[in-house]
């Protein structure tokens, strides 16, 4: 809902920083307009089960608090719920590095969404963003399969300051991609080998066919010559 009014220019209605003007000014017109449109979206953006109680509001933002007052409480919960899977989670063997990076960043968003970073107006403003920024990296690469990247971790941990998280993401994708084509050029070898083991076996079974010592023609060994065997009874037909 926020992203849809952001996108309309008006997150001021619900946030306060649009206040309400005097109604002998004219803008009070205007404001009243964009207000009730906005109220509207709201309510029609929730479920119906709530629009009895949030209908008769005045303003946006009375209705905003009001859901946000009735269900805030609920994302403690849920806050707690994605800071363990966040430090828990583990990419899947058969998981690529940007299913793995999805999956986590969606995580992170939605943490994001409920526990947003406080802002302010002093210095330390960029230094909290920062922090936070150095610890989804730390929290990505503790879920990274050691046994494929430990030394791409290394050199990440090693880097000072540490770079952003989709700087490491991209560094991981790189890795990934040359992993994948030095096994390809691997399997060659083997399919080559193989081939030529499947053609020889192929040339002793189709080869030069085998030529009797004792009568000097081609198609029978010596063992089996009629001459000296004798000929089958209905050799003459």
């Amino acid at each position: 809902m926020k992203t849809s009014l952001r996108a309309k220019t008006k997150i001021g209605f619900i946030d306060g920083s649009i206040k309400k003007p005097p109604a002998k000014f004219l803008e009070f017109i205007y404001w009243e307009k964009a207000d009730s449109m906005v109220t509207a979206w709201i309510i029609n953006s929730t479920d119906s089960t709530l629009h009895g109680s949030i209908s008769h509001a005045t303003m946006a933002r009375d209705v905003w608090l009001d859901l946000e007052e009735r269900f805030s409480q609920t994302n403690a919960p849920r806050i707690h719920q994605l800071w363990r899977t966040l430090c828990l989670i583990q990419q899947e063997p058969t998981a690529t590095m940007t299913e793995y990076y999805t999956k986590f960043k969606s995580l992170l968003d939605e943490h994001g969404e409920l526990q947003p970073l406080l802002e302010c107006t002093c210095g330390a403003s960029k230094n909290l963003a920062q922090r936070e920024e150095d610890q989804n990296v730390h929290l990505f690469l503790g879920g990274i399969d050691n046994d494929r990247y430990n030394h791409v971790k290394e050199t990440i941990l090693n880097t000072d300051p540490l770079p952003s998280l989709r700087k490491v993401f991209n560094h991981f994708l790189r890795e990934e991609s040359r992993v994948v084509a030095e096994r390809s050029r691997e399997v060659k070898p083997e399919l080559a080998a193989a081939f030529h083991v499947m053609n020889r076996k192929y040339k002793r079974r189709d080869g030069p066919r085998p030529k009797c010592d004792h009568c000097g023609k081609i198609g029978h060994e010596k063992s089996k010559c009629f001459e000296l065997i004798g000929y089958p009874p209905n050799w003459d037909s």
